[in-house]
This record gives C-alpha cells, sequence and structure tokens, in this order.
C-alpha cells in the first residue's frame, strides 16, 4: 500500500482534519525526512464569514501551501520543555505553543526562512477592535491531537485572523510563537495575501514527529 494511500485511511480515521493537499505535503516531507523532526506544512484558507463572523467553510480558498521550517530555537524550547517535566519546572511550560503571529516583511516571500531566524522580519500590530495599534496582534492557537499515522505523530495547530482585523493590511510571512510570547518555533514566508473585509483567514499548522 502506498504511502500516500495510508495516509489517506489514517486520516479517515482522524475524522478528516487534514485536506487532501496537506496530506500530499505531509508525504513528500516525511519521506524526506525519516530520522529528524520534520517540518509538517503551513497551509492558509481564506473564508468569507456569515454576520456573526463564523467563517464559511465550504466557500472557502486555498492561498498558501507551503512545506513549514521550524527554526533553531524552536526545536530548542522542545528540549527545555523534556527537561522540565523531567526535573519539574514549571516554568518551561511558557516554552510550549500558543500564539500566531503574522507580518508583511518578507519582501512578498522573497526572503526565505531560515534555521537561525529568532524573529519575523515585520510583525503586524492589531487595530482595534481586539488590541490597539501599539499591540502586537498574536491570536491564540487551537491544538488538535488526531491518533498517531503511519508512521509518525503529528499535531494540527491552528489560528485565525477575523473579519474585524489587519483588513487592507498585505501578509506575507507567519510564525508559531511560544506562550512567552518571545520564543519563535516555525516560521514560514510566502507570496503576498491581502486581508480583506469580511473575510476570515486562518492559518493550519501541521507538525510531525
Amino acid at each position: 500500500m502506498s504511502f500516500l494511500r495510508r495516509l489517506r485511511r489514517w486520516n479517515q480515521k482522524a475524522g478528516g482534519l487534514f485536506l487532501p493537499e496537506e496530506l500530499a505535503v505531509q508525504e513528500k516531507v516525511r519521506l524526506r525526512e525519516r530520522v529528524k523532526l520534520a517540518e509538517g506544512c503551513l497551509a492558509i484558507y481564506e473564508y468569507p464569514a456569515a454576520d456573526d463572523g463564523t467563517p464559511l467553510r465550504e466557500k472557502g480558498r486555498c492561498l498558501v501551501l507551503e512545506e513549514n521550517l521550524i527554526v533553531n530555537c524552536g526545536r530548542a524550547s522542545l528540549a527545555a520543555l523534556q527537561r522540565g517535566t523531567y526535573d519539574g519546572g514549571a516554568a518551561f511550560g511558557t516554552l510550549d505553543l500558543g500564539k500566531l503571529a503574522v507580518g508583511n516583511g518578507s519582501g512578498g516571500g522573497g526572503t526565505l526562512p531560515l534555521p537561525a531566524d529568532t524573529s519575523l522580519a515585520n510583525e503586524l500590530t492589531g487595530p482595534a477592535p481586539l488590541a490597539p495599534p501599539s499591540i502586537i496582534l498574536r491570536p491564540s492557537l487551537i491544538a488538535t491531537l488526531p491518533p498517531p499515522g503511519p508512521p509518525f505523530m503529528t499535531n494540527l495547530w491552528t489560528g485565525q485572523i477575523g473579519t474585524a482585523d489587519l483588513n487592507g493590511y498585505s501578509i506575507d510571512e507567519a510564525a508559531l510563537v511560544c506562550l512567552d510570547d518571545t520564543t519563535l518555533f516555525s516560521y514560514r514566508t510566502f507570496a503576498a495575501q491581502t486581508k480583506a473585509a469580511g473575510f476570515v483567514i486562518e492559518f493550519r499548522w501541521t507538525i510531525l514527529f
């Protein structure tokens, strides 16, 4: 049985959490990275919103589908979490994942992410109502933990930019940030996408282990 077919059967058991194009990227990444922590992928979707702001997923479209990059300090945070669990250090919990960050400093994806990166090139601030202009807008992430897949573990982290935020802004970089609001975990640049009023943009980060 082909690896992609096994992925699809596993996805059915996981409740269909992943879209077909995401599974194809997972297959490519996992086959290339059989030993070390694999990167997974970033998929960005745009949904028109209902009057209450709820995204209408059946009318969505894929804007970006790229391989993810877990940066060096993100890998270091995983090591710190393991040590913290072992010795009971509660403070290490701040190095777990929890925030989405977006920016517009990659030149439309012309600047590629590097393992040594520690921040976005130009992180965007969030206008009212969710945050004053001087406060960085970092929506909280939601984690979905599917059952183990063949032959790996995987996590799906999702974060959204809502209908009222960043309208008219160009977005060409995104990252996962740890709960300490400082440590960059993973980073991706891509072709510029303009946030439109009345739409929700969802960032879906798949991380393979």
